[in-house]
C-alpha cells in the first residue's frame, strides 16, 4: 500500500510538473510571438479612444485613451503613458476581422457619454489556436458570422473613436487594405449604432440579434476609391433562379432551400444553410471564403446585400419592417440609392465672401463635399451651394443634447459657476459634461439660502433611465430637464432659463481657402498692447468679425519663412488655440490677423484679478487644464511651440484661456531673447537641453508648461524674481526649481515638477499632463 501511495503520489507530481512545464512554455510561446509580431513593419499608429468592449455582461462602459497600432497581423492597443514600456491591452488579429466601418457611438438613442470624436468600429471574431489559415472560428454573440466546427466563438465589436474625420478615413482604409489579403469572409451587413441595453440606437431593433441594418461597403471597391468612404450601399431586389450564379455586383450565394438562414440571423433564423450573417446566435451554418467573398468586378453602383428566400427569390434587407419571415410575399423595397449625409447647423454663420454659404442654426444642410478638414460644400433646403465652417454644423445622425441652449459641453466647474453668477437669476442652469468620464452634471443657480451655484451629477438606474432624484426617473436627459422645470423635485429650485446662447467658435480662416488678407478690408481701433513684434490692435474685418490685428515691425522677423509657414497655421483649430484668420503680406509692415480676445494676455488678467483669483484653487487649475488641451492639440500635430508662458496665452468670454503666437519664435530676428551663446529663446522658461544645445522639442514645451502653471498659481509673479538670465541657467543645471506657491495644493505641485525632470524624455506628454490635472480637479473641486 506504501508503495502504491508513493507511486500515486510521484505520478500525480509528474503530472503537476508536466502541466507547470506546458503553462510555462505557452506564456513563453505567447512572449516569443510578440516579439515575433513586433518585427513586423507598423503599417499606421497613432492615438485614440476606445470604448469598452464589455466582453463580460456586468463591466462598466467607459473610454479610455490609447495608442493604437496596425501591423500586417493584428490590430492591437496599449497604453499611452510610457512610450518606451508601453504594456499592450489587446489585440485583434486581422483574419478575424468581418468589418470595418463607421460608427455613431452620441446623438439621440446613442451614449449620452461618449467623448466628441470621429468613431468607427472594427468587427472580429476571436480566433482560436485551432483555426487555420482560411477557415476561422466565428458566429454568436454579436451575430456577424455563423458557426465552425459545431462550437460558437463570441463575435465582438471595437468603437475607437478618431481625433479628426480625415484620421477615421485614413485608418478605416488602412485596416481594409491590410485585410483584403486575407481569405476570410466579410460582413454583408452591420449596425452603425450602438445597442443600448433595450435596442439598437440606429435602427430601433428591440434584440440584440437584429439582423443589420446597413449594408458593409466593398472593401476593395471602397479602399480604391476613397471617395465612396464607408457610405451605405444602394439596395437592389431582383429573383434569380436559386442555383444561379451572381455576376458584377451581385454576390455568389449559396441556396437554403429550406428558406433559412445559417449562421443565426437571430431569433430562430439558424440552420443548416451557409450565409453566417447578421445578428447572431442563431444555428449552425458555415461561412466560408467561397461563399462570402464578392465577385472580383464591382459595378460602380455598390448594391446592398440581398438575402434568398424560399423561392429563390433575392430579398432586401432594408425592407420596411426589416427581413420578411420566410414563405411570406417579397413587399416592396426602400429604396435608398439617394444616400446623403446630413448636418445640422449649430451657429448662425454669414457669408461674406463669394463661393461661402450663410447658415440659420438649426436648419439642416445636405453635404456634397467634406474632403476638406475645416470648410465643407453643402446645399440648403433651397438649393444653394457654398462653402461653410465644418465647426458650425454636427451630422444629423450623432446629433445629441447640442441641439439645446443649456447644453455647455466641456464647460468646467468653475467656469459654469462664473457664467451663472453674472446673471444672478434664481433658477440659471447649465448641463455640462462632468469631470468625472462618463457622467454629465447640472449646474443650478440658487438663492436659498444665499446666492450661489450646486451641482448635481444626471445619474441613471439599471434600467437606463436619467434621475437627479431617484424618485423622478426619465427616459432622456431633455425629459429629465422638461420635468424640473415644472417640478424642483429634491432640487434647490426649479430649473428656468440657461443664460445665453453659446459662444460662437472662430473658424479655421475668414473663408474657404483665404488666408491672404486685403488691407483695406481691415478697420482698425484701438491699440491692445505691444510686444516683441509690434504694435497689437483691435480691428474689425469686412465691419462683421472682430480681430486683432499684430503689426509687425520691420526686421524683426524672418518675414518670407512665415508667410509660407502662416498657410499651415491657419488650419489649426482647437477651442483652445487663438485662432490665426490670415496675414495681409502684400504691403509692410506685415500684418497677422487672429481671433479677438477681450481680456488680453493671461498675464495681465492674473495681475490684475489677483484679489479674487489667489484663492481660488478651481479656477486657477482650470486655467492649467485648459492650456493643457490646447497644447495637447498642437502636440498631436507635432508643432512646438518654443515660447510657452502666461504672456502668450490670452483670456476671452467666460474665463476661457487660449495659447497664442505658438510657432512665431522661429522667426524672432531681434535680441530680446538672445543668450550669451547667441540662441533666441526665453531664459527662464528654458530647460536644460535648450540652455545647452537649443534642442527643441514637444518636450521642452512640457519645462515651459510647468513654469507657466507657477505663474498662474502666483498670479503672475516672474520665476526666479530678479535672478539674472546666467544665475537661472546655472540654478536649472544643477537641478533646482522654483518653489512651491503658496496658493498651489501638493498635488498640483507634484504635476509641475514633473514637467521639470531633467531630461526631456521622463517629461511627461502633455496628454498625460491633462488627464493628470484633470484627475486632480475632480479629487479637489467635485
Amino acid at each position: 500500500m506504501m508503495g502504491t501511495k508513493h507511486r500515486s503520489s510521484h505520478v500525480n507530481g509528474s503530472i503537476k510538473s508536466s502541466s507547470s512545464l506546458r503553462s510555462s512554455s505557452k506564456s513563453f510561446q505567447a512572449k516569443m510571438d510578440l516579439m515575433s509580431e513586433r518585427l513586423y513593419d507598423v503599417v499606421k499608429s497613432g492615438s485614440m479612444v476606445k470604448r469598452a468592449q464589455n466582453k463580460k455582461r456586468f463591466t462598466p462602459v467607459n473610454y479610455k485613451h490609447r495608442w493604437f497600432e496596425l501591423t500586417k497581423r493584428t490590430f492591437s492597443y496599449f497604453d499611452v503613458e510610457n512610450v518606451e514600456r508601453r504594456r499592450e491591452r489587446g489585440r485583434i488579429h486581422l483574419k478575424g476581422v468581418r468589418l470595418v466601418e463607421e460608427a455613431t457611438v452620441s446623438g439621440e438613442g446613442g451614449d449620452p457619454f461618449a467623448p466628441d470624436g470621429y468613431p468607427f468600429q472594427v468587427g472580429y471574431c476571436e480566433i482560436s489556436s485551432s483555426a487555420n489559415s482560411h477557415q476561422v472560428e466565428n458566429g454568436g454573440g454579436g451575430g456577424i458570422e455563423g458557426q465552425q466546427s459545431g462550437r460558437a466563438v463570441p463575435q465582438y465589436t471595437l468603437y475607437v473613436i478618431a481625433n479628426s474625420e480625415k484620421e477615421r478615413s485614413e485608418w478605416i482604409r488602412a485596416i481594409r487594405q491590410v485585410c483584403e489579403d486575407s481569405n476570410t469572409p466579410k460582413s454583408y451587413r452591420y449596425h452603425p449604432g450602438l445597442w443600448s441595453g433595450k435596442k439598437w440606437s440606429c435602427c430601433k431593433g428591440l434584440s440584440r440579434s437584429t439582423f443589420g441594418c446597413r449594408a458593409a461597403a466593398h472593401w476593395r471597391e471602397a479602399n480604391n476609391n476613397p471617395s465612396n468612404g464607408s457610405s451605405p450601399a444602394q439596395n437592389s431586389t431582383r429573383s434569380i433562379s436559386p442555383n444561379s450564379s451572381t455576376t458584377n455586383s451581385q454576390f455568389s450565394l449559396q441556396h437554403n432551400s429550406s428558406g433559412s438562414l445559417g449562421g443565426g440571423v437571430g431569433g430562430g433564423l439558424g440552420g443548416g444553410g451557409s450565409l453566417g450573417l447578421g445578428g447572431g446566435g442563431g444555428g449552425g451554418g458555415s461561412c466560408t471564403p467561397t461563399s462570402l467573398q464578392p465577385q472580383s468586378s464591382l459595378t460602380t453602383f455598390k448594391q446592398s446585400p440581398t438575402l434568398l428566400n424560399g423561392n429563390g427569390t433575392l430579398l432586401d434587407a432594408n425592407m420596411p419592417g426589416g427581413i420578411p419571415t420566410p414563405g411570406t410575399p417579397n413587399s416592396k423595397a426602400k429604396d435608398n440609392s439617394h444616400f446623403v449625409k446630413l448636418v445640422v447647423a449649430l451657429y448662425p454663420f454669414k457669408a461674406i465672401e463669394g463661393g461661402d454659404l450663410s447658415l440659420e442654426k438649426n436648419a439642416e444642410y445636405e453635404v456634397i463635399d467634406d474632403s476638406q478638414e475645416h470648410w465643407w460644400k453643402v446645399k440648403d433646403a433651397l438649393g444653394n451651394v457654398g462653402y461653410i465652417p465644418s465647426n458650425y454644423v454636427k451630422p444629423k445622425a450623432l446629433l445629441g443634447l447640442e441641439r439645446y441652449e443649456w447644453y455647455v459641453g466641456d464647460m468646467s466647474r468653475q467656469r459654469a459657476e462664473s457664467l451663472l453668477k453674472q446673471g444672478d437669476k434664481e433658477g440659471c442652469f447649465v448641463v455640462r459634461k462632468s469631470s468625472t468620464k462618463g457622467l454629465y452634471t447640472l449646474s443650478l443657480h440658487t438663492k436659498v439660502p444665499q446666492s450661489h451655484v450646486k451641482h448635481y451629477h444626471i445619474k441613471q438606474n439599471a434600467r437606463c433611465e436619467y434621475y437627479l432624484s431617484e424618485k423622478h426617473c426619465c427616459e432622456t436627459i431633455p425629459d429629465l430637464i422638461n420635468y424640473h422645470r415644472h417640478n424642483s423635485g429634491g432640487l434647490a429650485c426649479r430649473l428656468k432659463s440657461s443664460p445665453c446662447d453659446r459662444p460662437v467658435p472662430p473658424t479655421a480662416g475668414l473663408s474657404h481657402d483665404k488666408w491672404e488678407i486685403h488691407p483695406m478690408e481691415l478697420m482698425l481701433m484701438e491699440e491692445l498692447g505691444s510686444g516683441q513684434f509690434g504694435v497689437v490692435r483691435r480691428g474689425k474685418w469686412r465691419g462683421s468679425i472682430d480681430t486683432a490685428v499684430k503689426m509687425m515691425k520691420e526686421g524683426t522677423m524672418s518675414e518670407d519663412d512665415f508667410i509660407e509657414e502662416a498657410k499651415v497655421m491657419t488650419k489649426l483649430q482647437h477651442p483652445n488655440l487663438v485662432q490665426l484668420y490670415g496675414v495681409c503680406s502684400k504691403h509692410r509692415p506685415i500684418y497677422i490677423v487672429t481671433e479677438y480676445m477681450k481680456h488680453g494676455s493671461l498675464l495681465n488678467y492674473l495681475r490684475r484679478h489677483e484679489k479674487t483669483l489667489i484663492g481660488n484653487m478651481g479656477l486657477l487649475l482650470d486655467m492649467c487644464i485648459q492650456v493643457s488641451k490646447g497644447m495637447t492639440y498642437l502636440e498631436r500635430h507635432n508643432y512646438i511651440h518654443r515660447d510657452l508662458a502666461a504672456r502668450n496665452c490670452l483670456v476671452g468670454s467666460e474665463n476661457v484661456v487660449k495659447v497664442a503666437d505658438f510657432g512665431l519664435a522661429r522667426y524672432v530676428l531681434d535680441d530680446q531673447y538672445t543668450s550669451s551663446g547667441g540662441t533666441k529663446f526665453p531664459i527662464k522658461w528654458a530647460p536644460p537641453e535648450v540652455l545647452n544645445y537649443t534642442r527643441f522639442s514637444s518636450k521642452s514645451d512640457v519645462w515651459a508648461y510647468g513654469v507657466l502653471m507657477w505663474e498662474i498659481f502666483t498670479c503672475g509673479k516672474m520665476p526666479y524674481g530678479r535672478l539674472k538670465n546666467t544665475e537661472v541657467v546655472e540654478r536649472v543645471q544643477r537641478g533646482i526649481i522654483l518653489e512651491k506657491p503658496k496658493s498651489c495644493a501638493k498635488e498640483i505641485y507634484d504635476v509641475m515638477k514633473l514637467c521639470w525632470s531633467h531630461g526631456p524624455e521622463e517629461r511627461p506628454a502633455f496628454r498625460v499632463l491633462m488627464d493628470q490635472l484633470a484627475l486632480v480637479a475632480q479629487t479637489l473641486t467635485d
